[in-house]
């Protein structure tokens, strides 16, 4: 699969997730939590965004690539996540696959209606092929992934 361009953030809120089996296996959880790690589903936001989004069930619009998921964020919860249905949709259209990455930019939040623009980055980042030590993952590290705390990759 051609590499497709990446585009630089708007400075808007985001957050990002390294996919995991729990993710794309027959679950399909994408938990939006105000924890940093959920255990069973991975790498989630931090909490500045989760006080950001609505504490209700929201339509949610994921946008990617010139195309549009609907699902609704479940915000009520005490797991805040997207339906399992909307999100497999989009796990299976865009052919996610574990090791690969997320960026969610928090586009339009209002109590009526969600959209994030999403950028998928494959596993295959430049340079992994070069080196010789073992590909580490953002899960690894402390932070939020926040505009005011971005992860420095150096190898």
């Amino acid at each position: 699969m051609p590499r497709t361009e990446i585009k630089p953030l708007s400075g808007k809120p985001y957050f990002h997730v390294v996919i995991s089996k729990s993710h794309v296996s027959p679950r399909y959880g994408l938990v939006i939590s105000k924890s940093h790690v959920s255990p069973r589903y991975g790498l989630g936001p931090s909490g500045k965004i989760c006080q950001k989004l609505p504490f209700d069930s929201v339509p949610t619009v994921l946008n990617c690539r010139g195309k549009s998921w609907n699902m609704t964020y479940n915000g009520g919860n005490k797991n805040k996540q997207f339906d399992t249905i909307g999100w497999r949709n989009f796990v299976k259209d865009n052919n996610l696959k574990v090791g690969d990455a997320c960026v969610f930019e928090l586009v339009e939040n209002s109590e009526e209606k969600i959209m994030f623009e999403v950028q998928i980055l494959r596993g295959e980042f430049p340079g992994i092929d070069e080196c010789e030590e073992e590909p580490f993952f953002s899960s690894e590290f402390s932070g939020t992934g926040e505009s005011d705390s971005p992860y420095v990759i150096d190898y």
